[in-house]
């Protein structure tokens, strides 16, 4: 006979009912009651109520309590089942049953759902056919164990772009027969792929295993099927991977999803010979100056080119850097007369540069239009532009006076005038405390004077190879260098600092020496475009004992190879899958920016808010200083499924607006000490430079700090110097920011809106 259970009774009728049936406390203890729950396969439960036979007797009935608030359609075996109350079941046998004293009665109840909770303490009690008391007693009810699939991924090499055995766990939720196990494999993965105890099939980027005979399982059994032979992509990261048992008619006996990271540690770099040096040629000195000595001479604000003169005129130099003894030709379009001055970029007295060399009334001619196009070695247009048919216009010598530093050529025919920059380095040997690089590969990948850039046109429209033969059209012809560069080597000879200085082409070049030239490098506000050299080289430099100060952000994000090692030029993939391909990252996680510097790149932003806090790198600015538009340019955060330096801390944080979207953008300066000694530090945003010399580029939202937010600034960047240094660096105690003179005019910057 099927009853619905009522479901309205207190837990009070419960108990009390318990008790009634409870004749002795002697009798209890003999009857020695036992209640079990055990889960039916169609979800619902079986209780079995246990008991001694106490008097011998035929049964007329047993009464049972169950758990207030359960429902249900409840049947037996044996018997029939009716409800006394909405606690209490009777049973009745269906024929005659005599018991003797000790026979152990067993009589299940199936289709009970259960309320929540328990323990529960319910009573049980026999009555003979004579009314006799045959058993009485109560027992404790525990709930009904209940099991989540719980899975669990494993992994004997966790390690993108590597093999890996992997074990894939889950825990059986509802007992059957196993006819398959149903695993996602981790996103790009391939392999050779094996298995035991069954067969393994692979689809669609899930891995089904089937035993080899069916497998009976039971409630709460732990599957673990491994999955060997698996070749993870070289993209790691957190992932979510599914896990489904069914029977072979499809029903679920367990599912689930488990969680497994695989990150990629920073990818192994070929090593960087060091080439020895050479004697200084014959009228250059063993030893430079030092900055004091430098800037102590008179400057000059001549330099500076108003607003007023900026024209057709252009002008580039057949070399990106120099030293003395070079000799480096000068290319110019006009048809005008022109006076060809080389400035040093320093302090000066606030000045900012002072005048080395001068020729006037050079002629010129209009030069032919750069041309565009060339062709890869498989076909895919390059679309460079170049102007390397310009004629000469003059020769430059680079001799004694020019003493290492940055250093802009100004073209003027007295009604528009440009610049052409160029990097003297100290190649005597001399090995200085710091060394800040001219991100001189950047400057050219946003460069489109006279065609195209990487950036024209889109992804299909932009250059696949870029040339140094052609002048810039950022920042008057300096590239990137006055609107981001210009403030660091304004401050680290303001303050006096053995500072030199090289470009982007000499770490290429040069790289291997780098340990024997500096014991600290800054890389400036943007740079972007890395070769594999360059960054071999910075990766063997920090495993070597040297410091680097990252004073920006999005760096060492996309991959170029030079084209020859004349280093005019240089290529880069853009056809392979976009955007995408020209990036580090593209080539795995362990490539990543973050694995190598701290954090890695996540857009460009025009300008936010940083508020200071505590901690070493804002010593000397109150906690809860405001910096408005310090979080500019493009911004770098620590990502977590990226490889995290041991012991990485995070300095500094705060949130930027993403140019392209609007969405907020995480910033965080961070730093960490690696096994060499060599303390690196990623400043994450492009603004120490031009807050140093309160001047931004005009397309951000603070395109002129102010005065409090400079000083401010050029505190913290001490505290960087002083810290990454090791010490090596003593920036003298007044942090008051130097102030430049001259009004040098604000220029837009481009800056990367794909990801």
């Amino acid at each position: 006979m099927l009853r619905r259970l009522l479901a309205s009774a207190a837990a009070l009728v419960v108990a009390a009912a318990a008790i009634v049936f409870i004749d002795r406390a002697a009798d209890a203890a003999a009857a020695a009651v036992s209640i079990t729950a055990t889960q039916a396969s169609n979800g619902t439960t079986t209780l079995t109520y246990r008991a001694t036979v106490l008097k011998a007797g035929a049964i007329r009935e047993v009464t049972m309590a169950i758990p207030a608030g359960t429902t249900g359609r409840v049947t037996s075996i044996n018997g029939t089942v009716s409800s006394v109350t909405s606690t209490v079941l009777r049973w009745r046998p269906a024929r005659v049953t005599n018991v003797a004293v000790g026979a152990r009665l067993a009589i299940p109840l199936y289709g009970l759902k259960l309320p929540a909770g328990g323990p529960w303490t319910l009573g049980f009690k026999s009555i003979g056919t004579a009314g006799q008391v045959i058993t009485s007693g109560a027992g404790v009810l525990q709930p009904l164990k209940t099991y989540t699939a719980a899975v669990a991924v494993k992994a004997t090499n966790p390690i993108p772009a590597q093999t890996t055995n992997l074990t894939y766990q889950a825990t059986i939720t509802k007992a059957g027969t196993l006819g398959a196990v149903r695993m996602q494999l981790p996103t790009g993965a391939t392999g050779t792929y094996s298995t035991i105890n069954g067969t393994l099939s692979v689809d669609g980027g899930y891995a089904t295993w089937k035993p080899k005979s069916p497998l009976n399982v039971a409630l709460g059994a732990r599957l673990a099927i491994p999955v060997n032979g698996v070749q993870l992509s070289r993209y790691g990261g957190t992932m979510s991977l599914t896990v489904s048992a069914t029977t072979p008619t499809a029903t679920v006996l367990s599912s689930g999803a488990g969680s497994i990271t695989f990150i990629a540690p920073p990818a192994e770099m070929p090593a960087v010979a060091a080439a020895g040096f050479v004697a200084p040629p014959a009228g250059c000195p063993d030893t430079w100056p030092t900055t004091t000595v430098e800037n102590a001479k008179a400057g000059t604000g001549d330099w500076v080119i108003p607003t007023s003169m900026n024209g057709t005129l252009a002008a580039y130099l057949t070399q990106v850097s120099a030293s003395c003894g070079d000799s480096v030709d000068l290319k110019v379009t006009s048809g005008k007369p022109v006076s060809v001055v080389a400035y040093r970029m320093g302090y000066y007295a606030g000045l900012g540069g002072r005048e080395i060399w001068r020729q006037d009334d050079v002629p010129t001619v209009v030069q032919e239009a750069p041309t565009t196009g060339g062709a890869s070695a498989d076909g895919k247009p390059l679309r460079m532009t170049s102007a390397a048919s310009w004629s000469k216009t003059l020769s430059i010598p680079v001799d004694k006076d020019w003493v290492p530093g940055t250093y802009l050529i100004k073209v003027s025919d007295g009604t528009s005038a440009t610049y052409a920059p160029l990097t003297v380095r100290d190649d005597t040997g001399t090995k200085h405390d710091l060394m800040i690089q001219q991100a001189t590969a950047t400057w050219q990948a946003y460069n489109s004077y006279g065609g195209s850039g990487f950036y024209t046109g889109g992804v299909d429209g932009g250059s696949g190879r870029l040339t140094f033969d052609r002048p810039y059209n950022e920042g008057q012809g300096s590239g990137q260098y006055l609107t981001l560069e210009q403030g660091l080597v304004f401050w680290a000879e303001s303050k006096g600092l053995d500072v030199t200085y090289w470009t982007d082409n000499d770490l290429d070049q040069y790289g291997g020496q780098l340990p024997t030239r500096a014991r600290t490098l800054f890389l400036p506000g943007h740079d972007e475009y890395y070769s594999l050299r360059m960054r071999a080289a910075l990766s063997q430099a920090i495993a070597r004992g040297v410091n680097v100060a990252n004073l920006g952000a999005n760096t060492a994000y996309r991959v170029i190879t030079f084209t020859d090692e004349t280093r005019r030029a240089w290529d880069i993939d853009r056809y392979t899958d976009g955007y995408n391909s020209t990036t580090w990252r593209y080539q795995g996680d362990a490539y990543a920016s973050q694995p190598l510097l701290g954090a890695d790149y996540i857009c460009p932003v025009l300008g936010n808010t940083l508020t200071t806090g505590s901690g070493w790198i804002f010593d000397g600015v109150p906690s809860g200083t405001t910096l408005p538009g310090f979080i500019a340019g493009e911004v770098d955060y620590v990502w977590a499924d990226l490889y995290k330096q041991p012991g990485q801390t995070t300095l500094a944080s705060g949130t930027g607006a993403c140019r392209s979207n609007g969405r907020a953008a995480p910033m965080h300066v961070t730093a960490y000490t690696a096994p060499s000694g060599a303390r690196v530090l990623n400043g994450s945003t492009f603004a120490y430079g031009c807050f140093l010399v309160g001047r931004c580029p005009s397309n951000w939202t603070v395109p002129s700090p102010d005065a409090a937010s400079q000083k401010a600034v050029a505190t913290i960047v001490a505290n960087i110097a002083e810290w990454v240094s090791r010490g090596t660096i003593a920036v003298p105690s007044e942090t008051t920011a130097a102030k430049i003179r001259v009004a040098v005019p604000k220029h837009p910057l481009q800056t990367n809106t794909q990801p």
